[in-house]
This record gives C-alpha cells, sequence and structure tokens, in this order.
C-alpha cells in the first residue's frame, strides 16, 4: 500500500519542472549587505521542503545511511566546500551557498534512492507530462511577455527586467520568472535537448521510459499483428508529431530569449549528440534535428524584425534582424543596416540602447574572468585551496579589480578554481568523471550526457553554484525515471 508520504514525494517530483522555472518571480527578500542579497525563491522552497520529506522516508526505510561506503568518492566535494568555509573572505555567503549544496545532494540521494516509487510506466508517464506541459506553459507566457512589453504594459505587471525591453534592441527578449533572459534560456535547454532526442527516436514500437500511451489495458484481448501494427504506426506518427511540434516551440521560445550563453550551449549539445547518434546508428535522419532548429531560429528572427518595425522605436524589420544576427555571432556578421538612423521613423519613436553586438558583456566577462586568474595566482596557498567558498567578490573587491563585493565571476570553473583552488577543481573534475560514468548506464544516456555538454557550456557564461538549481536536479530526475533496471512494471 502506496503511503501518504509516498504520495507526497511523487506530487513534490511531478511539480519539481514546473517549480524551477520561477527562479526569481516570486521573491521573498530578508535585506541586503554590502556582498550579498538575503532572498528565497520557490525552487529553494522547494528544495528544503523535499530534503525533509527525503528524511522522514528514508528513515522510514531504513535506507538513510545505507550504502555510504560506496558513496564517499561523492562526498568528497561538498565536505572540501564546507571545509573552505574556515578561511573564506566571506564566511556567511559561503555557509549559505555550502548549505544549499548539502541540501541538494540529499535531495539527490532521496531521488536515487527512492527511485522506486517510479516502478510504474504510468507515473512515469504522468512526470514527463507536467515536464513538457510546464515548459509549454512558460513558453507561452515568454511570448506573452514580448506583446505585453510591445503594447506598453509596465514591467512591473510584465515581469520585464530592465534590460529586456524593446528599448534596448528595439525588440524585447523575454525573461520569464527567471532573473534575466540567459537564466530563462538555460532552464529550456532541459525540455529541448530531451524533447529533440523523443523526436528523433520515435518508432513503430516504441518502447521504453518514454514510450508515451502504447501499453494495453488490463482485460482486453490482444488484437491481430496487422492491426496492432498499423495502430503502433499511427501512434508514432502522432508521437513524432507531437515531439517536433513541441521541440519548435522550445528552440523558438530559445531564440526569443536572446541569450548567446544558452543558444551556444543548445547548439554544442545538438552538434555532438547528432554526430553521436549518426556514427552509432549511421542513420543520416539525425540531421533533421538540425533542419528543425535552423527553421525555428529563421521563425524567431522573422518576429524580432516584426517586433522591432512596430516598437516605439526608429527600428525597421531589416534593422531588428541585422540586430540579432550581428549580436549573435559576436560582431563577425555586420549586415551594414544597423546605422539606418530614421528609416522608417515616426513621430515620437526614439532610438534603441543598442545596435548590435554588445561588445561590453563580453568584455565584462572576460575581465572579471582575468580577474580571478589573477587573485587565484598571488600565492601558493591560494592556488592550492583558494579564498573560500563565497569569498570570489570580496576577493576581487578587496584587490582594487571590482567596484563592489557583490560582483561574482561570471563563469563558474573560473569560479571555483578562485574560491576552492586546485584541490576544489580535482574533486569537481572527479565529481564530472562519477556523474559521467553513471549516467552512462543509463539507457538515456545520450540525453544526459547532451544535458552535461549543454550546461558545462552555459556555466562558462555564469555562475550558478547556488541558485541554479536545475543544473543539478533535472539531470537526476531524468536518469531516475528513465532507469530500466527495477523500473518497467
Amino acid at each position: 500500500m502506496v503511503s501518504k508520504l509516498e504520495k507526497i514525494f511523487r506530487g513534490m517530483i511531478y511539480i519539481l519542472p514546473g517549480v524551477l522555472f520561477f527562479s526569481y518571480q516570486p521573491l521573498i527578500h530578508f535585506g541586503t549587505s554590502e556582498s550579498m542579497n538575503f532572498e528565497i525563491s520557490l525552487p529553494l522552497i522547494w528544495l528544503v521542503l523535499f530534503d525533509v520529506l527525503v528524511i522522514w522516508l528514508m528513515g522510514q526505510k531504513k535506507m538513510l545511511f545505507r550504502g555510504f561506503s560506496k558513496k564517499w568518492m561523492w562526498l568528497l566535494l561538498p565536505i572540501w566546500l564546507s571545509l573552505s568555509v574556515l578561511w573564506s573572505l566571506n564566511a556567511l555567503r559561503g555557509i549559505l551557498v555550502v548549505g544549499i549544496v548539502w541540501l541538494l545532494y540529499l535531495a539527490i540521494d532521496g531521488i536515487i534512492s527512492l527511485r522506486e516509487l517510479f516502478k510504474k510506466e504510468s507515473l512515469k508517464v504522468k512526470f514527463w507530462k507536467a515536464f513538457f506541459g510546464s515548459s509549454l506553459l512558460i513558453c507561452a507566457w515568454c511570448w506573452i511577455q514580448c506583446v505585453l512589453d510591445l503594447v506598453g504594459v509596465p514591467r512591473e505587471y510584465s515581469l520585464m527586467c530592465a534590460g529586456c525591453t524593446y528599448s534596448m534592441f528595439g525588440f524585447p527578449h523575454p525573461d520569464g520568472f527567471a532573473i534575466e533572459p540567459q537564466f530563462m534560456g538555460n532552464l529550456l535547454l532541459a525540455p529541448t535537448i530531451v524533447v529533440g532526442w523523443l523526436m528523433l527516436r520515435s518508432r513503430p514500437r516504441p518502447a521504453g521510459p518514454f514510450a508515451f500511451g502504447n501499453s494495453r489495458p488490463k482485460g482486453r484481448a490482444p488484437r491481430a499483428a496487422g492491426a496492432n501494427s498499423r495502430a503502433a504506426a499511427l501512434r508514432n506518427a502522432a508521437s513524432l508529431k507531437h515531439y517536433t511540434i513541441l521541440f519548435f516551440v522550445f528552440t523558438a521560445t530559445l531564440f526569443l530569449t536572446f541569450s548567446r550563453g544558452a543558444i551556444y550551449a543548445l547548439l554544442v549539445a545538438t552538434l555532438v549528440m547528432m554526430i553521436w547518434q549518426i556514427v552509432q546508428t549511421k542513420k543520416w535522419r539525425w540531421l533533421s534535428i538540425g533542419l528543425v532548429i535552423v527553421l525555428s531560429f529563421l521563425f524567431t528572427l522573422n518576429i524580432q524584425g516584426i517586433m522591432a518595425q512596430v516598437s516605439r522605436t526608429d527600428d525597421t524589420y531589416f534593422t531588428g534582424i541585422s540586430k540579432v544576427i550581428n549580436h549573435l555571432s559576436l560582431g563577425v556578421i555586420d549586415l551594414g543596416i544597423n546605422d539606418s538612423g530614421d528609416v522608417g521613423a515616426t513621430d515620437g519613436s526614439t532610438e534603441a540602447v543598442f545596435d548590435g553586438y554588445v561588445a561590453e558583456s563580453t568584455d565584462t566577462r572576460l575581465e572579471l574572468s582575468e580577474s580571478a586568474f589573477r587573485v587565484w595566482r598571488q600565492d601558493f596557498s591560494t592556488v592550492m585551496f583558494g579564498v573560500g567558498l563565497g569569498g570570489a567578490g570580496q576577493a576581487l573587491y578587496v584587490n582594487g579589480l571590482s567596484s563592489a563585493p557583490k560582483e561574482i565571476v561570471q563563469n563558474q570553473y573560473v569560479s571555483i578554481l578562485l574560491e576552492t583552488g586546485m584541490v576544489g577543481a580535482a574533486l569537481c573534475v572527479l565529481t564530472l568523471i562519477l556523474m559521467v560514468r553513471t549516467f552512462w548506464q543509463s539507457p538515456l544516456r545520450v540525453v544526459l550526457i547532451g544535458l552535461l555538454i549543454a550546461y558545462g557550456v552555459s556555466l562558462l557564461f555564469f555562475s550558478g553554484l547556488p541558485n541554479a538549481l536545475h543544473i543539478y536536479l533535472l539531470p537526476v530526475v531524468i536518469y531516475a525515471i528513465g532507469l530500466r533496471k527495477k523500473l518497467v512494471s
């Protein structure tokens, strides 16, 4: 008999994909200091409640410390992060960050250890419907945000960030309920990659963890082989259509966020997955995923041009398109029509803040990384042990390399190196190796490795250790829900 706690556990997993999208709105603000903001979001509230539930359930099942001896290598990184707080230049921030790290480790252990609660196929189907359904709803909200901004709805109602409105480029780029478009784009990576894989894996007789609706109801006699074959073909065609539509919508919305980090991450991960599968299967139909990406880009590009034309700036359809291409290509491709001035301008129109590639964004990230390397190389102890978890901003500030202690290194790898030293970096590599080795055993290894690559690329553009919970939770949930061993009913 399923207990109420087990039902709550499943419910918490079902709502996780939707909750993760609310990473910044709504937000509970407790105050601020010179070095950090004290805030809590819905995903963090979910994480705390989920861990309480995990402790309770695993305690009941006497699983709380089971297999501890086999997990010791996984625990080396959080133990080192905890120790590094002792010499951190910002101990309070370090304590809060390491607290979240331990909460994540407990949640991950709970998801893997209690995966038997999802052994029935119908329960897995519910998760995937919630996963794709919530992603589709957030995509709809992103497009609605753009419309609201274009018609002049104030930001406090549209929830657009100050740098997201049409006044920046001539067209809006949405941030959903995230802190910025880059984060919104990053949140869309998982559903986009998963549904892209599904689109290409549709078969006449679908099987495995993603086989939606292909089980025969109990008590119903099996049909003739020919009827079964025709029914399977029809289900496959319908699934392929639905997956293709979802992949197009997710990819188009990701392009709409105008986030170079998320877009580059998707392209790199998709390219690796395509090459991998073509080599493995010798089937070139995997190139169709690239075709859908191109079509979704062209669709969004035209929409951005139209939004530039109708916005209250002096931009036109062609200047809007030119800005998109110039910005995404890091200024390499210049169509030469960004300086059209008042072409197509009307009375009351204004000039957009940016006319294409924003070099300052890239330069700032590179300068912060250079400054972090400079501080890291100061002495042997910093090289080996770092400045302590949470201390990167303070270290840059006291060395005169940033304007405020709140500044963070916009590169997760450089940030880890500065805060935890060579020891911490080596333990991160060890953890990554353990993850790849674990995911490799899954029938979904193509998806999981693709996600690791996508998130790995995206972390070159921002630091996500304390707040990008989706990066750490979603691959584990997909791995646990999709496992075949002991999970096929």
